[in-house]
């Protein structure tokens, strides 16, 4: 430890020295006001979303009396969303859990936990972990975690603690959330871009440099109610303010797309086909940017050959729209002087949806909306901080032993080898069969599996059942822990310890611990070194505690925690039209950081993946087209998983406000499309395919394509308790029994937005 910490000091002493835009004179990170200690924070960390509000907590006698939005932060500047404001009714909810438990394992399901102290937890998740090791080795645990927050960095060192490969996003099929849009990025621009709404920037819309983009493109996304991925929806609408412009694409007709100058009502799962047919467009009229394409492109003849195959007309019929308002998007959009493309997970939740990404992100290199204002900014970690942000496997190599990436669960899937990333649809066929490789025991971070993320539950919640171990660790008693856990641990909210923000590439930020945790309750991070160090011997330990873990991980970016803590936040030099200065490639040359130092029209990778190397549409699986017969039966087009207000996946069901907003799970149906079935608003409604079914309320909107209906993920009753024998009545409303496990053929993608389906009314 002591050599450690001479290494730690010199990384600090060699790093450049810090040069930021914001200056923190004067930004106190706590004070004295009107009786209570004030401590400014971000908001991090369930329960919560993808997001690093700024907050400012009010203590009082140790006790949080409220919360408010920092109006100094410039990521949410004093704005918060219900759930911040709600975030007392999380903290202080009497469900918490509160202490470790235990439980037999023959009693998984039923609510016979009793109170353990931390030493006994951390001592039977060492000698269960350490059985099944020895008896299958280190492969054959599962480390997991929920969607991508606070936890996202920090759960691979879990898994390299137990020597396991297998570590990533619990039973998402497809690994369909971001993944297969930053495969898209990767490979045509060689990595992730976001639109430019002036988070860059610490004096925001203000700054002379940044110009709001002449439109935005929406696809499949609603920002406003999703606040998804390090973005807030009102910037969108701060950008609408000083002119943009919106292009929406969304089977539903959200508050935005009520506002666009162009509204496409499309069906869903035939994105592709959209963007397909724009590019057509937009070459045909000549609109393309030929400056950017001739300097900073490659294979455009190739592509502009391809497209020319599919014009407005093909795509109109096959996505179910006018053909006029192809036309009009592509002219517009060729025609602004600078785009962005706002992408949501729909894109991800297709069989294909990492080609559905491509086909989109195309439209902004066809138009030159890379690296200028108001276009596609590239998404760097702040200060080098990538596990905030894009976690890079080294991070933690100096924590742990290596681990053997050759067992990695992933060998059916070329493109999640290449991305070092496991297949959830492998691992769960092991957990069941044993093949290629037995799944035995399962470490689960902030994972509500049997109810959020998880295709086919039917199938997930019998194979957790059946390992030899289980542990989860969570804020509440959910579905998942009360089904399968046999140690329970106790994570802290955000008000509650110490952190780092993530999730965002604009601004590096500081968690401040505001109060001491409810009962025992610990941080991921550090339930994570504790649980770890029974697992690596003394010359691995790289620091005594919690503020040292995060002075470990700050050592190259010239702050340590308590200089970042002092300052809140902290935003690095911003430049655009990076990729004519060699500030994106390795070399330090002008281009993209890709095979060809262009951005890709075709892709010379995707053949070794048996993929076409420009973007072609595929029908889903299941779909009218595709599958005419399974549509006699089945005749109607579910999406799934659009968020409602409030909630935030499978959070939030406890908060009595939360519930006010949206008391039970619903299923969204156009009027006519319901009178035909004789269904009212309020009925209770069988959703049915071919693979599963579950039953949901009727909401009648004229918003909705008539052949769709949308369906509420995530639902689960905390109100019954766990003696109710249900599992808080989850398998009953469950939209993912509807879903297959089944990924699209590289691995990536999933059809949770694209699936066909009956409605009838439930006689009560």
């Amino acid at each position: 430890m002591d050599d450690f910490k001479e290494v730690l000091e010199e990384a600090r002493e060699e790093s450049p020295a810090i040069v930021t835009q914001d200056d923190p004179s004067g930004r106190p990170w706590t004070w004295e006001e009107d009786g209570y200690t004030v401590i400014r924070s971000n908001a991090r960390s369930g329960p919560g979303c993808h997001d690093n509000c700024g907050v400012l907590m009010y203590v009082k006698d140790g006790v949080l009396e409220k919360i408010e939005g920092d109006p100094e932060n410039p990521f949410n500047q004093g704005r918060l969303c219900p759930r911040c404001l709600a975030f007392k009714e999380m903290l202080y909810h009497k469900d918490r859990l509160k202490y470790p438990l235990k439980r037999k394992k023959e009693d998984r399901g039923k609510n016979t936990f009793e109170r353990i102290s931390w030493d006994e937890a951390y001592d039977i998740i060492e000698r269960e972990m350490k059985a099944v090791i020895e008896k299958y080795g280190a492969k054959s645990i599962w480390v997991t975690q929920g969607t991508g927050r606070d936890i996202n960095g920090y759960g691979p060192l879990m898994a390299q603690y137990f020597g396991t490969p297998n570590y990533g996003t619990g039973f998402l099929s497809g690994q369909a959330c971001y993944a297969p849009r930053m495969f898209s990025t990767a490979f045509k621009s060689g990595g992730l871009f976001v639109c430019d709404y002036s988070q860059f920037f610490p004096d925001r819309y203000d700054d002379p440099r940044w110009s709001p983009p002449e439109y935005a493109l929406i696809w499949g996304n609603n920002p406003v109610v999703a606040n998804s991925d390090g973005m807030l929806g009102h910037w969108i609408v701060e950008c609408m303010k000083r002119g943009t412009k919106l292009i929406v694409m969304d089977p539903m007709l959200t508050w935005m797309a009520g506002k666009a100058d162009v509204f496409i009502q499309l069906r869903p799962g035939t994105d592709a086909a959209l963007a397909i047919a724009m590019a057509h467009q937009i070459i045909e009229d000549g609109l393309e940017d030929k400056e950017f394409i001739e300097k900073w492109c490659y294979g455009f003849d190739e592509f502009k050959a391809h497209v020319k195959q599919f014009p407005p007309s093909w795509a109109a019929e096959i996505c179910g729209v006018d053909e006029d308002l192809i036309i009009e998007a592509a002219r517009k959009l060729g025609g602004a002087r600078s785009a962005c493309l706002q992408w949501g997970v729909s894109m991800d939740h297709t069989s294909e949806g990492f080609i559905t990404g491509m086909a989109c992100y195309d439209l902004m290199a066809l138009t030159g909306n890379f690296e200028k204002p108001g276009g596609m900014l590239a998404a760097r970690p702040a200060f080098g901080m990538s596990v905030t942000w894009l976690p890079n496997v080294d991070v933690w190599a100096e924590c742990t032993p290596p681990v053997d990436e050759a067992d990695t669960m992933n060998t059916d899937y070329p493109a999640l080898k290449v991305i070092a990333a496991i297949s959830p649809d492998m691992l769960l066929t092991a957990m069941e069969t044993g093949e290629p490789y037995p799944i035995k025991a399962m470490f689960m971070m902030q994972n509500n599996a049997i109810a959020c993320m998880g295709a086919a539950p039917q199938r997930i919640l019998p194979a957790l059942q059946s390992m030899e171990f289980n542990v989860c660790v969570d804020l509440f008693m959910t579905p998942t822990v009360l089904a399968c856990a046999d140690v329970v641990l106790p994570a802290a909210c955000f008000a509650e310890r110490m952190g780092i923000t993530g999730h965002q590439p604009y601004a590096l930020g500081a968690i401040a611990q505001a109060i001491e945790p409810v009962g025992e309750c610990k941080s991921d991070q550090r339930i994570i070194y504790e649980v770890g160090e029974r697992f690596v011997d003394e010359s691995y330990k790289q620091w005594d505690d919690e503020h040292g873990m995060y002075d470990y991980l700050l050592r190259n970016s010239g702050f340590t925690y308590d200089s970042l803590r002092d300052r809140t936040w902290a935003y690095p030099e911003f430049e655009y039209y990076k990729h004519e200065k060699g500030l994106l490639r390795a070399d330090g040359k002008p281009g993209f950081a890709t095979a060809t130092g262009l951005y890709n029209f075709v892709c010379i990778e995707m053949p070794y993946f048996g993929m076409p190397d420009v973007p072609v549409y595929e029908e889903p699986p299941e779909s009218p087209i595709s599958r005419p017969d399974l549509a006699e039966k089945y005749p109607l087009v579910l999406t799934t998983g659009a968020r409602p207000w409030g909630f935030f996946h499978s959070e939030h069901r406890q908060s009595p406000s939360m519930r006010a907003l949206h008391p039970n799970p619903t299923v969204s149906i156009h009027p006519e499309t319901a009178a035909k079935y004789g269904i009212s608003e309020g009925d209770k409604v069988r959703i049915e395919n071919n693979f599963g079914a579950c039953v949901q309320t009727a909401h009648l909107t004229k918003r909705l394509r008539k052949d769709t209906v949308s369906a509420d993920h995530a639902w689960w009753f905390p109100e019954r308790g766990a003696d109710d024998g249900t599992l808080f009545g989850v398998m009953e409303v469950n939209i993912n029994q509807l879903v297959p496990m089944r990924p699209g053929k590289i691995g990536l993608g999933a059809s949770y937005k694209s699936q066909l389906c009956s409605i009838s009314k439930v006689e009560e």
